[in-house]
């Protein structure tokens, strides 16, 4: 009896872990497509209401470099960087994008203050968290290759990803405390600082778009005040020197 007891609880549990498994498959399926619940035609969350995001994406047409300089909790990683970022690397672009498109793979660097919130905010935001890649902002399906970064566990050095023309962009994360010398070197189309970067990142990120005519793009609050980074995107509020 005591036997039988323990087949039935042995089988059980194979079931009920098999259960469990399909039950994460359906919501890593249901995720995979995660991009196209943003910004709607209608309903409560319809684009008509984000005017400021709006704007933002249409200003790439025009500029090479733009900041979103707001407050916290306001959507800037997810909805304007984070979006945008993704749009780029597929070049599925929904047919209201009012911004730049690119009609070939390009080239992504981005990155944050340190390695552990790039790990935590920008590649999870776009590539999902671990154990779940394709999660994210970028589609499951199209992300075809994700490897891991040195010294830092269940981080990303660079991810390879789909692009509508066929071909494969790139996805390469760095930080600031690696310093100027890690955003060094490779020509990008597009680099995204979330958080304000120090000026000499900032200066060679923007370095490395001049080849190319790409672009760069910030998203942050300005917590350390009237920086030279930040007077740059607001120079009327720079000092007067009389």
């Amino acid at each position: 009896m005591q036997t039988a007891n323990l087949e039935v609880r042995a089988r059980q549990a194979v079931l009920d872990a098999a259960r469990k498994e399909l039950a994460r498959r359906k919501r890593i399926e249901a995720a995979q497509r995660k991009i196209d619940v943003y910004y709607p035609e209608e309903g409560p969350l319809r684009r008509a209401l984000y005017p400021k995001h709006l704007a933002f994406f249409a200003a790439g047409k025009i500029h090479r470099e733009r900041a979103a300089i707001a407050a916290n909790r306001v959507g800037k990683t997810e909805g304007l960087g984070g979006y945008e970022i993704a749009l780029h690397l597929t070049g599925e672009y929904p047919d209201w994008w009012p911004g730049r498109r690119f009609d070939h793979p390009v080239n992504v660097l981005c990155g944050g203050d340190t390695g552990t919130t790039t790990r935590d905010i920008l590649v999870g935001k776009l590539l999902g968290p671990p154990g779940e890649r394709g999660t994210g902002l970028v589609p499951g399906k199209l992300l075809v290759r994700v490897a891991p970064a040195m010294g830092i566990p269940n981080h990303v050095d660079f991810a390879r990803i789909r692009h509508a023309s066929g071909g494969l962009s790139t996805l390469q994360f760095r930080s600031y405390d690696q310093g100027r010398k890690a955003w060094q070197g490779t020509e990008r189309d597009v680099v995204w600082f979330d958080e304000e970067p120090p000026e000499d990142i900032y200066a060679e990120g923007l370095t490395r778009t001049l080849t190319t005519g790409g672009m760069v793009i910030a998203t942050f609050t300005p917590l350390n005040g009237m920086t030279n980074v930040t007077l740059q995107f607001m120079p009327h509020l720079a000092p007067s020197n009389t």
